[in-house]
Formats: structure tokens, C-alpha cells, sequence
């Protein structure tokens, strides 16, 4: 009898447990849970509880994305290309120092280019253009000269860059267009503000679980404040229903937390619990 007790108060709870919109896992363990009762309960030493239960914390705030900016110096030696990507680095630091904005320069990336000699000739030696519809028309053709040991071929140009990654934390909203225009008149030609995403709306909260959202776990601190807040929110559900029985809800006899998101402002932690009877 007294399994069947706990059975038919185990099912009244699924029915009259209001389950969240992000508890998408508390039928299914309420499912499992009733069907292992009887094993559970012998497992446990007795009949219990079993409810589902959503529990909260504030998240951090979060800290803003910041502004990649790429800088490439160039030269015919990485001597000349480093001292290109100096000279932009500094105008770059200058305007970070202006507007009070904290500044990372990544490691330097080297490159090496040979552009062969034919792609660097100069416009004279391009054929003439002719008025082809002119029969009196002429072209001048200029003869080149073959090589020879006393004349060297033209030898090919190579250029050497030296890129850097630089961070840029954002100024103040109501600043960032005059920060932008700063960046642009120190010789800034490539800007990414990372801030223009995608927008996955309601879906964002659930990028952490896959994790796609590092930038927003709030730690381990947090979530186990919103799991301690769950258990609590647990027991006055199974206190009321075990009132309402005519029993005395007893100790925490298992706790599974089943999801964790957050909504942007709280962070959000599902949890399974079982209570026991006070004997």
C-alpha cells in the first residue's frame, strides 16, 4: 500500500507541478521516475517525493565585446615591415590613449610575397594602342634588346609584411562614432566590431548548453547558487503536497540538476529532487 501511496502521489505531483518553459527535461524525468518507483523506493528506504523546480541567480554583468583592429606593415625586409607596423601601432595607441580605452596587441605574423618582375614593369613597355579602324594608322614597336652577359634581367620585388591582431575595448556608446572616425584618420583601413552578430533572439540562452557562449557562463559559483535556489523552490512544492497527504516531508534523498541556461539576466538551473517521509 505504500508503494502504491507514493505512486498515486507521485503522479498527482506531475499533474499539478506547472512545469517552465525551460524545464523541457522535467516530464521526461518525472516519466522515469514513476517508473522506477517501487526500485527507488526500496533503494531509499521508503516512499517520497518526487518534484521538478527552477531555480535562479543574477548573472555577472556582461563585459563588452571588443573592437579588432588589424595592423600590417610592409617593406622590402621585415626590418622596414616592423618599422611600418610600429609607426601605425603607435597613431593606433595614440587614439586608444585619447579616448581612455584599454588596448591588447596580439603576436606578430610574418608573411613573405615575390611579385615576379614581368607584373612590375612600367606602362611604357605595354603594347601601343592602335586606331585599328584607321587604315593610316601606325604602331611604334620598340625592339627589346636581348639579354645578355653584360645585361641582367630585371630581378623580381619581394615584400615582406608583419600583421598584429590589436584589441580595442569600446568607449562609451555616445563616443563611438568620433572613436571610430579617429581610428579611420590614424590610418585604420581593416575594423571589425564584433558586436555585429548574429542575432539569435530567444535562442541565446540555450548557447551555453551547446557551448557556443563562453563569454557568458557565469562560473560555477553562480550556477550553484541557482541550484541551491531550485531545491528550495523544490520543498515548498513538496511540502505543500506533503501537508496536504497528512505527512511530514522529510529529508533531501536525491537531487539531479537537469539544464542549465540563462535568459541575458538570470541564470537559470532545472533540478529534479526526492524527499522522504518523516517517519
Amino acid at each position: 500500500m505504500n508503494r502504491l501511496a507514493a505512486a498515486v502521489a507521485a503522479a498527482t505531483l506531475a499533474a499539478a507541478t506547472p512545469v517552465a518553459a525551460q524545464d523541457i527535461a522535467g516530464p521526461v524525468a518525472a516519466a522515469v521516475d514513476q517508473f522506477g518507483q517501487s526500485l527507488a523506493e526500496s533503494m531509499t528506504g521508503g516512499p517520497g517525493l518526487f518534484v521538478t523546480a527552477q531555480g535562479e541567480a543574477p548573472m555577472p554583468a556582461a563585459a563588452s565585446t571588443p573592437m579588432t583592429v588589424t595592423i600590417k606593415g610592409t617593406g622590402k625586409t621585415a626590418v622596414e615591415a616592423v618599422a611600418d607596423r610600429n609607426a601605425q601601432l603607435e597613431r593606433v595607441r595614440s587614439v586608444a590613449n585619447r579616448f581612455d580605452v584599454a588596448m591588447d596587441v596580439g603576436a606578430t605574423n610574418y608573411a613573405i610575397a615575390e611579385t615576379p618582375s614581368w607584373m612590375t614593369s612600367d606602362a611604357a613597355m605595354a603594347p601601343a594602342e592602335a586606331a585599328w579602324n584607321d587604315p593610316t594608322a601606325t604602331v611604334d614597336v620598340d625592339l627589346i634588346e636581348p639579354v645578355t652577359d653584360q645585361t641582367s634581367a630585371p630581378a623580381d620585388t619581394r615584400t615582406v609584411t608583419a600583421s598584429v591582431v590589436v584589441k580595442l575595448d569600446r568607449p562609451n556608446e555616445s563616443r563611438l562614432p568620433e572613436f571610430v572616425d579617429a581610428l579611420a584618420d590614424a590610418g585604420v583601413t581593416d575594423l571589425d566590431d564584433s558586436l555585429n552578430g548574429l542575432n539569435l533572439g530567444a535562442m541565446t540562452p540555450f548557447l551555453s548548453l551547446l557551448g557556443l557562449d563562453p563569454t557568458r557562463d557565469p562560473g560555477e559559483a553562480v550556477w550553484n547558487e541557482a541550484t541551491a535556489d531550485g531545491v528550495r523552490k523544490a520543498r515548498a512544492q513538496a511540502d505543500a503536497i506533503a501537508q496536504a497527504s497528512g505527512r511530514q516531508l522529510g529529508p533531501v534523498r536525491y537531487v539531479s540538476v537537469l539544464m542549465r541556461s540563462h535568459d541575458g539576466d538570470n541564470a537559470l538551473v532545472s533540478v529534479a529532487v526526492r524527499f522522504g517521509f518523516e517517519e
